[in-house]
C-alpha cells in the first residue's frame, strides 16, 4: 500500500513504491542493450536511464509529490531534465569505475550505483524539482 499524506516519510514510501517501478524499467532497458551489446554498459546506462526518467517523471509528479506544486509541469520538466543530467553523469562514472576500471560485474554494479542514485535524485525532486507552495 502506497503511503498516504505529505510528511516526509510518506513521500519516502511512495518516492520507493514508484521508484521500484522506474528502476525496473532502468535495469530492463540497461539488459536488454547489454545483451545485444556486451561491453556497451554507458549506452546501455543512457538507454536505461532515459526510460526510467520518461516514466518517473509523471509518476513521480502524479504520485510522490502530488501535492499542490509550486511550478508548471514545463518548467518541473526542465528542472526534472537537470536532475537526470546530473544524475546520468554521476551514474555512468561510477559504473565506468566499478566496471571498467575495478572489474565488477556489469549487472550488479548497475544496481549498486543505482542505490546511490536514487538518494540523490529522491534529495533534488522534494528540494528542487516538485516544490511546495
Amino acid at each position: 500500500m502506497i503511503a498516504t499524506g505529505n510528511g516526509l516519510i510518506a513521500q519516502a514510501a511512495r518516492y520507493g513504491a514508484v521508484g521500484l517501478i522506474v528502476l525496473a524499467a532502468d535495469f530492463a532497458v540497461y539488459s536488454a542493450v547489454l545483451l545485444g551489446a556486451p561491453g556497451r554498459f554507458l549506452a546501455a546506462n543512457l538507454a536505461g536511464k532515459a526510460t526510467g526518467a520518461a516514466l518517473g517523471f509523471m509518476l513521480h509528479r502524479t504520485v510522490t509529490f502530488r501535492w499542490a506544486q509550486r511550478d508548471p509541469a514545463a518548467r518541473q520538466f526542465l528542472s526534472y531534465l537537470a536532475v537526470l543530467g546530473f544524475n546520468l553523469i554521476l551514474s555512468s562514472l561510477l559504473l565506468w569505475l566499478a566496471i571498467d576500471q575495478l572489474g565488477a560485474n556489469p549487472y550488479l554494479a548497475k544496481l549498486a550505483v543505482d542505490v546511490v542514485i536514487v538518494g540523490s535524485a529522491f534529495l533534488l525532486s522534494r528540494l528542487w524539482v516538485y516544490r511546495r507552495l
